[in-house]
Formats: C-alpha cells, sequence, structure tokens
C-alpha cells in the first residue's frame, strides 16, 4: 500500500487553505483561542502555606493609646513584639495591639481560662523585666510558666476583630471582655449603674401574711427553689462558617437594609458562599453577581423554608425562583418550578460575570419566606444535584415541547387523561415527538394564573428570564399531571463556527490528525478501499450531486431524510449559498476517497440526515426515531429508504448503520428521552458518537453525556487537549479536533482538513484548492465515529472470531467497547507522563481525554488478540476498577475507605500495584485490596480540596501480553473534601443566645452580636451542672431567633462542675425541616391529695410537630427540698401520661410539684402545689 507517499505527493500539490472552527455540544459559542493556550493546570484547591516567620527578637514594649468609649476618653494599654503564632486562644500577632482582660479569668489569678480562635493569648518567651515600660504606665507587669503575660496577674489578650494598631473594638465584647488602663484596672463598668432587676417595684406576690394551704382552682406556680448561685460562668466566642453572605435587605428590624434588587446594586458574593436570604412583602427581587470559577461550574440549589415540599399546593408555599444571566442579561440557567428547592448553574469561566436573579414570584400567593442558597463545585455535586443542573439549562425552544409515551409494563399504565389525550392528539400516531405550543397555549393547559396585569420587576427588568421561568412553571404542572408521559424543553443544539481564516502556509498540509490515530496503519490491515461500512451524519447534510466534493467522497444520500424541511433531499441548502457547511467537512472527514486526489479518508460511507441549518440544529429526536425504524414525521426510515433505493423489501436488507456521529450538542438530561433512545440505537447494536463541546473546563453538554453515547474530547498537535474541547466526567476519549497554533512548530495551524465549500466559492475565492481546515470538537467526534464503524465491520466482517469462539457475541455492542476501553485496548493514554506544554500528568481516564486518543491500528491488533485466543471474553478482559470518587467529610473526620477491584488476569503473577498521591492533602494507607484515605491533619486551608490517588500496574516478568507494547491502564480515584473556614465580611446587630439544660428547659437567654465575623457571649452566676447552648438569628422578623432560614448554631451537651467552661459555636444557615415547636402542656392538675386515696392528674400535652414526648417529675417540699415522692408516671394500670400515687399519713404536708415535658430539643414545665391531707 502506498497510502504515506501519495498522501506527500498530495501535499506538495496544494496551494491554497481555507481554516474554520467547528465544535459539538456545550451549547456556547467557541472561545478564542489563546496565544498561548497550555492546557489548563490540574485543580490544585490550596497555595502551601507560607512558614510562619521566626519571632523577632525586639523586646515586648507597652504603650498607650487614646480611646473613647460612651463619649469618656481613656488612655488604654497597647503591646507590640509579642510571640507570634498559635495560642489557645487564636493566631497571636507581634504588630502593635490593644490588650484586654477576660472577666471569668478572675482577679489576681494568674491563669487564663479562655479557649477559642478569637482572643489570642499575649506571650513572651524572655524574661519579663526585658519588657520596656513607660513611666505612664503603673502597672505591673509579669510572665506565666506558660509564658502568658500578666497585666497586675490578670492575663492578657489580643482581640482578632483589631487590625489597625489604634483599634479597642474589643472593648465590653460579650460583656465579659475589658480594655485595661495605665494603672492595671480594666474598663469593667461599676455594677452600680445597673440597678439589680428593677429593686422592689414587685416586692413579692403580695405579701399578705397567708401563704397557707388554700388550695384555689388556680394554685400561684410556687417556683422550685432555685440553688444560691456558684459564680460559675460559660462563655466563648461566637463565629460564622464560611464563605458566606447574608442578604443586604431582609426582615429585620435589627439590620439596615441595602436595595440589591438592579444589576447596578447588585450584591457581590464569593466563590462557593452559601446565602441566607428573605423575600416578601416589596422585596421580590434580589440581585447578586457571581464570577465564574476557571476551576469548572457550580450547582447553585436554592431552598425554600417556607414550603413543605408540596408543589400541588400553592396556597400556603411560598414560590421563589432562581435564574442565571450573563452581562446581556441573557437567561443561561434557571431553576423556576413549584417545588421546594429549585436549582441552576454558574458556568465555567475565566472570571466571566454572571447574575444570580432570585424572584419571589407570586401568582399564587404573596407569602414570605427564608431562603438559603448553596453553591457546589460540579466535581462534588451528587447523581441527582448533576441531572437537576442538567435539567436547569434555560437554552430551550418557547414554540414546542417533546413528548413521548413512557415505556411501562401494562400493569402501571393508568388511563390517558385529558391533559394527554390533547397532547397525543398533537402529537398524531407516533410513540414522540416535537408538539408545537405557544407559551400562552402552553400556560393555558396548565392552568397558570394569567399574566395579564402580573407586575413585578423580574417581568419588567429581565424579560428573557421571566418568559422562560413562566414557561418552565407550566411545563412542571403539566409533567405533574401527565403519568404515561414524559414532557421535556426542546433544547436547542448547535454547532460551533468561528470565522475562517487562511492557513498562513498555502502549499504545506499536515495530516498529523490521521498520523496520531494511527489510521495509515489500521488501512494497512483492513484496506483503503472503500467497504460496506456506513456511518450515519446527523448534522447540516450533504453536498451537491454535481459538486466535486460529492464526487470524490461517498455520500449515499438517497440513504437519508432531511428532517428540517421533511424531505427525501438532505442537501445542505448553506453549500449552494458558499456558506461553510458544517456537515460536509465532518461528513468528508470519514468518507473521503482514497483516489489520490485531494485528501484522504476511511473508506466508510455516509447516510446523511439533516437536522442543522446556521449552526443550529432543530428536530434532533424524529432522526433518532429514522434511524431505529420507529414511526416519525417522515413517514419512513433508514432501512425502508435503503429498500426502496436497491428495489428490494425491507426484509431483505442487510445494510446497516455501524455508528452515527452528532457534532452538535445543548441542554439535556442523563434521564432525557433522547438518552432513553440512544440506548435503543446502542442496543440494536450501533455505536453512538457525539461531540463533546467547546466550552472548556467543567461543561457539560447532551447528547454527548447521555450514558450510552460515547463523548469525544480534541486534541492538538501535541496530543494534548484543546483549549476549548469541554471537560467532564463523561468523556470516553479524544480524537484530533485540531487548535488555530502551531504547536508542533512546523509552520501550520493544527487543524483538520476536509471538503466544506462549494466548488464555485472554491474555485473563484480559494485558489482551486478544496480542502478546508477547522477546529472543533466537531472535528474530533468524525474520527472517533469513523474508527468505531471501522472496528465493529472488522470484528463482525473480517476477523469474526466468534465462529471459534462461539461464547463471543457476534455484534460488537456499547458494552463491548466500553470493557475494551478500560482494558486499554483501543486508545493511547497520551496523558499519563507530564509534558513541558502540560506540566499535570493525567495517567488513566481523565476529565479531559477520557481513556486518550483512539488508536486504529491498536483496536485491530486487540480484536486479532480475540482470534488468536489470548483473550477469550469481554467479561474477563484484564483491568482494575475503583471508585471514580471518595468523598471525606467532617462528620466522618474526613477518613474514608475503598475497594480496588481486579478483573480478569490483572492481579498476582500478571502484574504488581502503585500508587501515588499528594501527601500535603492526604494520608493513605492500605490492607490488600483496601484503602483507607485520610485528610492530611495538618492541612487546614479552607476550601474544596480535589486531589488524586493514582493506580498503576507494572506487567510482572514473564507475563504474556497479546502485543508489543501493551499494558494495563492506571486507574485515577479523585478524592474530594471541603474544609469549612470563617467568613468575616459579615455582621449581625443582634442574636439571641439560649442556655438551656439537659432537658432542653430554658435557664437564661441573652442578646449577642457578630461583628466582622466575630463575636461572643457569656452566662455567669451558674450552677453546676448539664447544658447546650444554642445561638440563633431572626432575619425574617417572626422572633423565633433561629431554625430553618436563619442563622443558627449550637453546641452538644457540657457539664459545669466546679471551674468556668469555654464553649464556642459556629453559625451557619439551616434550611433542613422546620422550626421546632416546643410541647404544650393543656391539662390544670389537681391541687389537693387525701392521705389513703389514690391521687390521680392525666397530663395532657401535645406537640405541633408531632414528636415523642417524654415526662419526668420532680417533688420538693416545703423548704424547697427535693423528695422522695408517692408520685409516679405510668403506674400500673395507668398510662405514661398519668402521674398518680397513694399518699400516707407521713406526706401530709404542701408540696411544689415539677412536671417536664420534652421532645429531645425543647420543653414545656407546669408547677404547681399539691396539698396532702388527712382524710
Amino acid at each position: 500500500m502506498h497510502f504515506k507517499k501519495n498522501l506527500s505527493l498530495l501535499i506538495s500539490a496544494l496551494s491554497t487553505v481555507i481554516l474554520v472552527a467547528c465544535g459539538g455540544g456545550g451549547g456556547s459559542s467557541a472561545p478564542t483561542p489563546a496565544p498561548t493556550p497550555a492546557p489548563t493546570p490540574a485543580p490544585t484547591p490550596a497555595p502551601t502555606p507560607a512558614p510562619t516567620p521566626a519571632p523577632t527578637p525586639n523586646p515586648m514594649e507597652a504603650s498607650l493609646v487614646s480611646t473613647t468609649i460612651d463619649g469618656s476618653a481613656y488612655d488604654v494599654i497597647q503591646i507590640s513584639n509579642a510571640n507570634s503564632g498559635s495560642t489557645p486562644g487564636g493566631n497571636a500577632d507581634a504588630a502593635i495591639k490593644t490588650v484586654y482582660v477576660y472577666t471569668p479569668d478572675g482577679v489576681d489569678n494568674g491563669v487564663a481560662t479562655y479557649e477559642g480562635t478569637v482572643w489570642p493569648y499575649v506571650t513572651y518567651s524572655q524574661d519579663a523585666s526585658t519588657i520596656v515600660v513607660p513611666d505612664s504606665i503603673t502597672a505591673t507587669f509579669t510572665v506565666n510558666s506558660e509564658s502568658h503575660v500578666l497585666i497586675n496577674n490578670q492575663p492578657v489578650y489580643q482581640y482578632a476583630g483589631d487590625d489597625a494598631g489604634s483599634d479597642v473594638n474589643g472593648n465590653g465584647n460579650g460583656g465579659v471582655w475589658y480594655a485595661i488602663q495605665a494603672d492595671g484596672t480594666s474598663l469593667e463598668p461599676d455594677p452600680t449603674p445597673t440597678p439589680a432587676p428593677t429593686p422592689a417595684p414587685t416586692p413579692a406576690p403580695t405579701p399578705a401574711p397567708t401563704p397557707a394551704p388554700t388550695p384555689a382552682p388556680t394554685p400561684a406556680p410556687t417556683p422550685a427553689p432555685t440553688p444560691a448561685p456558684s459564680g460559675l460562668a460559660v462563655g466563648g466566642d461566637i463565629g460564622v462558617s464560611g464563605p458566606f453572605a447574608l442578604d443586604s435587605d431582609v426582615n429585620s428590624p435589627d439590620i439596615t437594609n441595602v436595595e440589591n434588587g438592579f444589576t447596578n446594586r447588585a450584591q457581590f458574593v464569593e466563590d462557593n458562599a452559601t446565602i441566607l436570604g428573605w423575600m416578601g412583602g416589596t422585596d421580590e427581587l434580589e440581585v447578586f453577581q457571581v464570577i465564574a470559577q476557571s476551576g469548572g461550574s457550580v450547582a447553585l440549589e436554592l431552598e425554600i423554608i417556607n414550603h413543605d415540599g408540596d408543589s400541588g399546593d400553592t396556597t400556603n408555599n411560598t414560590d421563589i425562583d432562581i435564574y442565571v444571566v450573563d452581562t446581556n442579561e441573557e437567561t443561561v440557567s434557571s431553576g423556576a418550578g413549584l417545588g421546594k428547592t429549585e436549582t441552576a448553574e454558574l458556568p465555567a469561566g475565566n472570571g466571566t460575570i454572571y447574575y444570580l436573579i432570585i424572584d419571589h414570584w407570586r401568582g399564587y400567593n404573596s407569602v414570605p419566606s427564608s431562603y438559603v442558597i448553596t453553591q457546589t463545585p460540579n466535581f462534588a455535586t451528587s447523581t441527582e444535584q448533576k441531572e437537576a443542573v442538567d435539567r436547569s439549562n434555560s437554552d430551550f425552544s418557547l414554540d414546542q415541547i417533546l413528548v413521548v409515551k413512557k415505556s411501562m409494563p401494562p400493569e402501571m399504565i393508568v388511563d390517558f387523561n385529558a391533559t394527554e389525550n390533547e397532547l397525543l392528539e398533537s402529537m398524531g400516531n407516533r410513540s414522540g415527538g416535537l408538539v408545537e405550543i405557544t407559551p400562552i397555549e402552553l400556560s393555558e393547559m396548565a392552568g397558570l394564573p394569567s399574566d395579564e396585569g402580573y407586575s413585578s420587576r423580574l417581568k419588567e427588568d429581565f424579560p428573557d428570564a421571566y418568559k422562560k421561568g413562566r414557561w418552565q412553571k407550566a411545563l412542571s404542572i403539566l409533567q405533574s399531571r401527565s403519568p404515561n408521559l414524559a414532557l421535556e424543553p426542546d433544547w436547542n443544539m448547535y454547532t460551533h463556527a468561528d470565522p475562517f481564516v487562511a492557513d498562513p502556509s498555502y502549499n504545506t498540509y499536515q495530516w498529523w490528525n490521521f498520523d496520531v490515530t494511527n489510521l495509515p496503519e489500521g488501512l494497512d490491515i483492513i484496506g483503503q478501499e472503500v467497504k460496506p461500512i456506513n456511518v450515519g451524519v446527523l448534522d447540516s447534510g450533504s453536498p451537491s450531486l454535481d459538486d466535486p466534493s460529492f464526487a470524490r467522497s461517498t455520500f449515499l444520500p438517497d440513504w437519508g431524510w432531511d428532517m428540517e424541511d421533511n424531505d427525501t433531499d438532505p442537501m445542505d441548502e448553506e453549500f449552494l449559498l458558499s456558506d461553510f457547511s458544517h456537515g460536509i467537512h465532518v461528513g468528508s472527514t470519514i468518507a473521503m476517497l482514497n483516489d489520490g486526489l485531494d485528501g484522504n479518508g476511511m473508506g466508510a460511507r455516509i447516510t446523511p440526515i439533516r437536522v442543522c441549518y446556521q449552526g443550529g440544529c432543530g428536530n434532533t429526536y424524529d432522526a433518532y426515531l429514522f434511524v431505529n425504524g420507529d414511526a416519525n414525521q417522515s413517514n419512513t426510515y433508514f432501512k425502508e429508504r435503503v429498500g426502496d433505493n436497491q428495489g428490494i423489501p425491507v426484509n431483505q436488507v442487510t445494510e446497516k448503520l455501524h455508528s452515527i456521529n452528532m457534532s452538535y450538542g445543548g441542554g439535556g438530561s442523563q434521564t432525557s428521552q433522547a438518552c432513553v433512545k440512544l440506548a435503543e440505537l446502542s442496543e440494536n447494536g450501533i455505536l453512538v458518537v457525539s461531540s463533546s463541546g467547546n466550552s472548556g473546563i467543567g461543561s457539560i453538554g447532551y447528547p454527548s453525556s447521555c450514558p450510552t453515547v460515547y463523548s469525544i474530547g480534541a486534541t492538538n498537535g501535541t496530543d494534548r487537549r484543546s483549549s476549548y474541547s469541554s471537560t467532564n466526567q463523561y468523556i470516553d476519549f479524544a480524537a484530533p479536533g485540531g487548535e488555530y497554533s502551531d504547536w508542533n512548530a512546523d509552520g501550520v495551524d493544527d487543524l483538520v482538513y476536509a471538503y466544506a465549500y462549494w466548488e464555485n466559492y472554491v474555485m473563484n475565492s480559494n485558489g482551486g484548492n478544496f480542502m478546508i481546515g477547522a477546529q472543533g470538537t466537531s472535528m474530533a467526534s468524525p474520527h472517533a465515529a469513523g474508527i468505531l464503524g471501522l472496528i465493529k465491520y472488522y470484528y463482525e466482517e473480517i476477523a469474526k472470531p466468534f465462529q471459534t469462539n462461539t461464547s463471543l457475541p457476534t455484534v460488537l455492542k456499547y458494552t463491548q467497547v466500553d470493557k475494551m476501553l478500560r482494558a486499554n485496548l483501543l486508545t493511547n493514554d497520551v496523558n499519563k507522563e507530564a509534558r513541558d506544554n502540560d506540566p499535570t500528568a493525567r495517567p488513566g481516564w481523565d476529565e479531559h481525554l477520557g481513556f486518550g486518543i483512539i488508536d486504529l491500528e491498536k483496536s485491530l491488533k486487540s480484536i486479532n488478540a480475540f482470534n488468536s485466543g489470548y483473550f477469550t471474553s469481554f467479561d474477563n478482559l484484564p483491568y482494575y476498577e475503583g471508585p471514580a470518587l471518595v468523598s471525606l467529610d467532617a462528620a466522618s473526620s474526613y477518613e474514608g475507605t475503598f475497594t480496588l477491584t481486579p478483573n480478569g488476569a490483572a492481579g498476582a503473577g500478571f502484574n504488581t500495584v502503585t500508587y501515588t498521591y499528594v501527601d500535603e492533602f492526604l494520608d493513605v494507607t492500605n490492607n490488600g485490596s483496601t484503602y483507607t484515605v485520610k485528610k492530611d491533619p495538618d492541612y487546614s486551608w479552607a476550601g474544596w480540596v480535589n486531589t488524586p490517588i493514582t493506580f498503576s500496574f507494572p506487567m510482572e516478568a514473564g507475563a504474556g501480553v497479546p502485543y508489543d507494547g501493551y499494558e494495563l491502564l492506571s486507574v485515577g480515584v479523585n478524592v474530594i473534601f471541603h474544609v469549612i473556614g470563617n467568613a468575616y465580611d459579615v455582621n449581625f446587630p443582634a442574636l439571641k443566645a439560649r442556655l438551656l439544660d439537659d432537658v432542653g428547659i430554658l435557664v437564661a437567654e441573652s442578646t449577642s452580636s457578630v461583628t466582622d465575623g466575630v463575636g461572643a457571649f457569656v452566662f455567669d452566676e451558674l450552677t453546676a451542672g448539664t447544658y447546650r447552648l444554642t445561638i440563633g438569628s431572626d432575619i425574617n422578623g417572626d422572633n423565633s431567633w433561629g431554625g430553618p432560614g436563619e442563622m443558627s448554631g449550637s453546641s452538644d451537651l457540657f457539664q459545669i462542675t466546679d471551674t468556668n467552661v469555654t464553649v464556642d459555636i459556629n453559625l451557619a444557615p439551616e434550611k433542613t425541616g422546620v422550626a421546632n415547636s416546643a410541647p404544650v402542656i393543656t391539662s390544670t392538675p389537681t391541687t389537693v391529695a387525701f392521705v389513703g386515696s389514690t391521687y390521680i392528674y392525666g397530663v395532657d400535652a401535645s406537640d405541633a410537630d408531632g414528636d415523642d414526648l417524654t415526662y419526668a417529675l420532680t417533688v420538693y417540699d416545703s423548704s424547697g427540698n427535693e423528695v422522695d415522692s408517692f408520685l409516679s408516671f405510668g403506674a400500673f394500670p395507668w398510662p405514661a401520661t398519668t402521674l398518680s400515687g397513694t399518699p400516707t399519713a407521713d406526706d401530709v404536708g404542701v408540696y411544689t410539684v415539677r412536671i417536664v415535658v420534652t421532645d429531645g430539643t425543647d420543653a414545656a414545665v407546669q408547677e404547681y402545689s399539691l396539698e396532702v391531707k388527712q382524710s
């Protein structure tokens, strides 16, 4: 064969080239290639922390700074040159800082009791005599055994909220932190001005001298005696988990609102921040500015607090929607149904600005509600979140919807209702297809409230988002009413083309794209002549019959169809208008003849099915029906078209489609009806291929991301990912797609060259040169479809290994090809090693190039290994399987386990196992094939981390291989974890701290605040016991303080014994469930008991949340002492809620009975006087 020789002659004869860029998937224009489009480096989530600078040897110095507090001027002590670094109270600073005392430490105690992160200890490693103290300061400075500096024998602290040296922001914080004057006394206010709890206006409950038994019907609830206070205290810091943003206009009288309802007043939100907000009344629209992240897209989940999860209850449930719009106010993504949770997506990008629009839709009601928005990087989302994100794609038609009869067992099918019958009538006698319906008709069919007269800021300022949101809402209603039908948007599909430019070198072509796939070597095995290999190309159509590009390729238009115009001629109409033909370029990449003219092809034939026009692709679903032989708009199908052309009945047609190519993409989801139908094509033996998209890092498009569709990435002249090629978890493998750059420095742009222009244009405007250069995943995908068609043909028609091994399948389907990919039999793992222009190695499957670049020669050799008997089954091909992702979280102490499982011959005697990982992030150990992974204990930087463990499997000496160069594919296990940090640019002027006992009874409460992300609280004069702390906000103004829709934080149970306790609380938005309702006791007790007679009191208590309740009893005598009592709950035969007992003569007297009913969180208390009398 003289393939390469002929090729060199062809190259020397060519003179002029036209270049274009195309791609499929993604649904957005290809980015302008960067001058140096080096592949994006691997996502190293956090910089290595800089080493802590060594302590300065300068002596500590004290000084005074003037400050004004409550209108009075004071000079307070500051200290510089303290030890810097970590202390039990936080990270200390050597810079000059105001110092404070902590009143729970006590006076003249010399020992620090605070532990936390906001009040660092002031420490000093040198002798106290070296401290420089000016004469103006008369206080005494000493250093204790822990190196803690003492002033007048009280430990001193810095405050993290002080930035400048003159700041005195910590004074009075929590009522326990105070600055220090020159004589060493603190600025703690004199307790005298706080006049005890309103001195004596209520001296006693009308001290009438009749405290006697008088068992009145409403006895005064003699409170349980409180033991004398012990002076113990609990205090600590309040922090805010970050990153975090509080909606700037909420419903709290304590917060000064700032309007954020316009793009020019948009509230900025940092990467991955959680947002807490409120909407109601006139606050109907909120705009946040967000910045796209270069590391990938981000899932946005909005949870509506005042919503019980029933989307059908439109009377009581609040409806809040979420939209992402670009700076042109075009809607990119939207979540606008009627559910409790709405989802949208922030696309990937490198600093691109988007606006997050939150709209309170009041079509059904105007009920206000808080909401919480969480941002999660795509790599950390669940399968359900990914599905919701995919469905939020807002690029769909407003003129039609896709309607498909669901495939269900007969017993599950219910009678079609009126809505379903109306849709079916519009669809005609088909199992599925597009139904034309206007937005008004869709809304009326769904019964959506009329748009006429509805006024909203979203409707006025963001009309595109409003129209799409209303459309989504109507469709979601119809979906809920149509159990027998699948209703979906008609997502727009696109090819991608940039304006063409001329190749700078007119006489030289590089056939790198065929060389890197080893196509010449493969055709040496299978033959370069045209073979009965049929590839269906769903695109913009074929050339005209009289054009040289038709004569020099193998297009079979009589076997295809025009879905755009619904006729028999799939010719590309743009071709005759001298426009670039996307479909002809894609098709001729596969179908050019190896005839010594222009360029080479793959020796395969093309069946053109026209679905695209002017860069957009329309009725693709009917094209899938056409290919599969289902009823569709054409009233024919592929095999019938072949039979008509060959003049034979359909049942005698032997021609089949080996593969199909779809170089387009747009919106969709894993469970969409398009994916379901394409899975049918795969099961029927067609290998389905689609371009992954031209949207870069972290972008997902459909149909390439459907489960049984091969998603193809693009490579450039250095066998690395082209800068535009989309990356995501669905990439299967890659092929040459080109790049408008000369990566291999041969003077020619690394593009893919094929036919694409009409002869008239070529002769008049391109010097007679038919070869057109283009870039895009659209150009990569036909390489894959053509080569897969050749592989399928070689397996089924040439090698036929199933004839000697009857256990092998006779048809090569998706399942078998997928296993061959995992066993490294079809591709080359070009990313396994780092290179100068891509310093990150990605061994094994990765999101950039999947399993690697498709290789025809290697694929055919692998099929021959089935013929030789080296491989005997697709099920026992040698490879390793491990989880794609392992998630670590704080709840599991950032630890997880997984198993690496060998398949087939893989394992001892065939190969060894090695693994590598970045030890800055992880600790990894193994016990056989089970691996334990932990976050490195020294890693504490806040943010998301996504880092791989890479497993390699070197072949053991003596292990037989099917051909030279064979090796097992590496396996990468991505480990992700999220270290939650603190938010500092956050203020909550009013928070309520509640101290509860161990059964949930309120002991004390106080108000506190957070300023610049930090705050403090203290409860003193406490008795020893077991307690729990809760702290909450009230942004919605309902006086509930904490709970869903609020900032909330709580502690575990803790004990106070004989020393003060420090408990730090971190606040975060609470969004799960509803606010807890405390139990209520509604019964009235009997207040007299008689000796020898059974006392019975049935306690009636209820809980609005339906929580299980527990009952507890305490009885005190007249002196206030707790006593054993004749009373108890649940004594036979009474239920657990009945208090009963029979007093004896020894029990005569007056008692205080205290009943506590708790739901585990809150409690109700009833206290009453019970007098026991003689009968």
